[in-house]
């Protein structure tokens, strides 16, 4: 939208706010029917959705993780009594 911006930011974590500082410009280059404030709080609505959705998404997996490793704890604690 024309605008830039100095964020003060740590070294390390400069690459990382370019990053989503492109995502950000690429994501408001895709909407073109609005302009303006809507079209910001379009883009913001719609990556607070993917965020929330990722975070969903990543505590399920977490879950099924933890499911197997206490599976394959108790096999292998089956196993050894039996040995």
């Amino acid at each position: 939208m024309n605008h830039t911006f100095e964020v003060p930011c740590e070294p390390e974590d400069r690459e990382r706010l370019i990053e989503a500082a492109t995502m950000l410009e690429d994501k408001l280059d895709q909407v073109t029917t609005l302009k303006g404030e809507s079209k910001v709080l379009m883009v913001a609505l719609n990556l607070c959705y993917d965020h929330l959705q990722m975070k969903q998404e990543t505590t399920q997996y977490c879950l099924r993780l933890d499911e197997q490793i206490e599976d394959a704890i108790t096999q292998v604690a089956n196993t050894s009594k039996e040995n």
